[in-house]
């Protein structure tokens, strides 16, 4: 994302993070995983503001919540990093956890997983709440299955194509 949190929502998504991760750390199943991630989205849109974005004296966009697809995005990083990259808890707990792990979406993703046959598609991250993310995963793993016959994840996925779209 862009734009900036508002001054203290750094801080308490710091802090909730810190406070889930080891929830998300000892999960059993991809059910609970997927409770987990909603139940902290569903924090996020309700506790986090993004900072007003200006341009020279114009305000570019308003202060606001944050969309459940910008704190998806950041809380999948953030699970990328600790399970994926650093394997977290321990390496067989981590590959387990990796295979239940979304890919981190943002505009430029989005627009490129965008079906043909959509007739609508959100223009950007924050127009994505939770029925729509789901949606954007289950084209994610579409592709996954077509393009490269399930040989990968959804976070190898995200490593490969959003290198590709940020060259």
């Amino acid at each position: 994302m862009t734009r900036v949190f508002e001054e203290g929502s750094k801080v308490k998504l710091r802090d909730m993070i810190l406070k889930e991760l080891p929830k998300f750390l000892d999960t059993k199943s991809k059910e609970q995983f997927m409770k987990l991630h909603s139940n902290f989205c569903r924090w996020g849109i309700q506790n986090i503001i993004l900072a007003e974005k200006t341009k020279g004296d114009k305000i570019v966009k308003p202060r606001g919540p944050a969309s459940y697809g910008q704190i998806a995005k950041t809380l999948n990083v953030v699970m990328k990093v600790v399970v994926h990259y650093c394997h977290l808890p321990n390496s067989n707990k981590a590959a387990l956890i990796s295979k239940w792990l979304n890919a981190a979406l943002d505009t430029k993703m989005m627009n490129f997983i965008r079906p043909a046959s959509a007739v609508e598609w959100p223009k950007s991250i924050e127009q994505v709440d939770e029925c729509l993310y789901a949606t954007l995963q289950e084209v994610v793993s579409d592709i996954i299955e077509t393009k490269h016959g399930s040989s990968i994840s959804h976070v190898e996925f995200d490593d490969v194509y959003w290198e590709g779209l940020n060259r």
